[in-house]
């Protein structure tokens, strides 16, 4: 039996793995940019939604004091009809004072803003 020499390989050189190194890293390198542009774009979805709804907010909060003001204004406006009427009668108005008391309660009114 006669045995074959095996052919020998080469020894892979110090540039070889030099090289391998080089391109390992450069597709980290493209996997991270490409990954930091799709975080980068999902940030910015993000943020524009956040200030949309912060729009939305202010545009909601200016509504509600223009329309807690219209009614502050009204209840003003009812209690100086009242006060100046001729025709109110003592008890109606007594009555009615009342009412429009617990109305500016519920409407968070302050005292100082109730003429007296």
């Amino acid at each position: 039996m006669v045995l074959k020499a095996k052919p020998k390989k080469k020894p892979l050189s110090f540039e070889h793995y030099a090289r391998a190194i080089q391109t390992d890293i450069a597709d980290l390198g493209k996997e991270m940019r490409d990954g930091f542009k799709s975080m980068h774009s999902d940030i910015a979805t993000g943020f524009e939604n956040v200030r949309k709804q912060t729009h939305d907010i202010r545009e909601d909060v200016k509504r509600l004091n223009e329309i807690m003001v219209s009614k502050a204004d009204l209840s003003e406006a009812i209690r100086r009809e009242l006060d100046i009427s001729p025709y109110a009668k003592e008890a109606d108005v007594k009555e009615i004072r009342e009412r429009l008391f617990r109305v500016e309660e519920k409407l968070g009114l302050k005292p100082s803003r109730r003429a007296a």
